[in-house]
């Protein structure tokens, strides 16, 4: 069984929680406010905000 993987979300703090095939580069997203983070390690399990550019 493969452990859970969760960070807080950057922007309102509410947990992101990801899937058991999380991957390298996948896109996760807050449930409560919308922000979307890209998983950047697994080992240990690091997500960065992903910024729009404009």
């Amino acid at each position: 069984m493969e452990e859970i993987k969760k960070i807080s979300c950057p922007d309102c703090g509410a947990k992101i929680v990801a899937g058991e095939k999380v991957e390298i580069g996948d896109i996760l997203e807050c449930s409560k406010c919308g922000t979307e983070v890209e998983v950047v390690s697994l080992s240990p399990f690091c997500c960065q905000e992903l910024v729009e550019e404009k």
